[in-house]
């Protein structure tokens, strides 16, 4: 691996000698975690420790005046998983060292009149925020084109190939369309996705699981989105539709709603510097176990979860989204929902304050609760979470220093105890 990460500058530089423009680069991030407790239940449960980097060298050239090149490569890992297979069932192609293409596309812009761009090749893909679309830095094999349209409107479509059978239907694609109206300081978007799993698989379904040959579900959200002076808001409408196919035959219908709200405002002082609240609402609902023949859990495959080898979400902790959260048994594993038996969907309510110092300094404080959107022998409560956050950036290199502290709601053994993880985290760009 340092061999390959070694050469990539040389290669790169011979490769690219005769274009106009040639940037390399390198992204680097360092990740200590320490978590005591870490499986909730029983109440002494196993600790968390590990470490984690990333790297990610990459290099962008201009081919000719209207042509841009990208290649970037990625290396993740436990330290001293270097030479194993790494922790199974991750978000990414590997995670044991080994680096891969996380990014190799071609950018085409000014065509029809100056209004259609178009980005083919192995490219970072994020809808919005991520509520329904993220790479997570792991790249997508995708065709997109972007679309300026008259009075401030424009038009992104993209095609993803997820898996390829090579021969049959067992191909998993995804599919979007955004439609963008930009209004002074107020957004709109309106986005369809679809994504479309013909491979056969185990689908989990009101506590069971069942063998099913055909996924497709489809989502339609709308998001508004603005800024005020010192403040912000965000607005968003997920629906979700579609259906399963059961290998023994028959159909499961999809549906599902999700909602959520955030808003912020800051504020300068003279002595104090500038001091930050912020608010968040986010909703997805849950599968009734009373309907076999109907999923009403809100769960888009592609949301955005990771952040390296970390989950991102609502809290540090339990990083929960609309769907699914931190899972202690599974702490690396994209498929498992964190979820207490019975629990489906989540809705988390947040509450948070930060303050800016010297520009340098940035410290932030958020409060979390979460709960099942369906209830578990009359209970939903998932829990509740109390997070605080360091950040120091000189120069071109930062520091993040996190706890976080979460306390089992009453879905978990009554012997649960609290859980408190540690974060230190360094990250620098050359």
């Amino acid at each position: 691996m340092k061999k390959i990460l070694f050469v990539f500058p040389l290669f790169v530089s011979l490769a690219f000698s005769e274009t106009s423009t040639l940037n390399i680069g390198v992204d680097y991030k360092l990740t200590a975690v320490m978590s005591d407790n870490d499986a909730v239940v029983p109440a002494a449960g196993p600790s968390l420790n590990y470490y984690t980097h990333q790297i990610r060298p990459y290099v962008t050239t201009q081919l000719n005046s209207q042509v841009e090149a990208v290649f970037r490569l990625q290396s993740i890992n436990l330290w001293g998983q270097e030479s194993s297979t790494g922790p199974a069932g991750t978000r990414f192609p590997k995670a044991d060292g080994t680096p891969w293409v996380e990014n190799a596309y071609l950018r085409i812009p000014g065509l029809a009149w100056d209004r259609l761009d178009l980005i083919l090749g192995r490219q970072p893909l994020l809808v919005g925020d991520g509520t329904l679309v993220s790479d997570d830095n792991a790249g997508m094999n995708a065709l997109r084109a972007k679309i300026a349209l008259p009075k401030g409107m424009s038009l992104d479509l993209f095609t993803a190939k997820v898996a390829e059978a090579a021969g049959g239907n067992n191909d998993f694609d995804l599919k979007g369309a955004v439609w963008e109206v930009a209004q002074g300081d107020t957004h709109w978007e309106l986005a369809w996705i679809q994504e479309s799993n013909g491979a056969p698989s185990v689908y989990p379904l009101a506590g069971t699981t069942t063998a099913v040959s055909h996924i497709q579900r489809t989502f339609y959200d709308l998001r508004i989105f603005g800024d005020l002076r010192d403040a912000y808001y965000k607005l968003e409408l997920g629906l979700q539709g579609g259906a399963i196919r059961q290998a023994t035959g028959g159909d499961i219908a999809l549906s599902g709603v999700a909602q959520r709200v955030e808003v912020g405002a800051q504020t300068d002082t003279v002595r104090f510097g500038r001091f930050g609240v912020w608010a968040v609402y986010a909703s997805g609902s849950g599968d009734d176990p009373s309907t076999p023949t109907e999923d009403e859990a809100f769960r888009a495959t592609f949301a955005k979860r990771w952040d390296g080898l970390r989950r991102t979400g609502l809290g540090q902790y339990y990083a929960a989204t609309l769907s699914d959260a931190h899972d202690p048994a599974s702490p690396f594993s994209s498929e498992s929902t964190g979820l207490p038996a019975g629990a489906s969907g989540i809705k988390t309510i947040g509450l948070g304050l930060s303050t800016v110092q010297k520009v340098r300094w940035t410290a932030s404080l958020g409060y979390y609760v979460y709960d099942s959107k369906r209830k578990v022998a009359g209970k939903n409560s998932l829990g509740a979470e109390l997070d605080a956050v360091l950040e120091f950036r000189p120069t071109d290199v930062g520091f993040r220093f996190g706890a976080a502290t979460f306390f089992p709601g009453d879905l978990y053994d009554p012997s649960a105890a609290k859980v408190t993880r540690l974060t230190a985290e360094t990250t620098f760009h050359f």
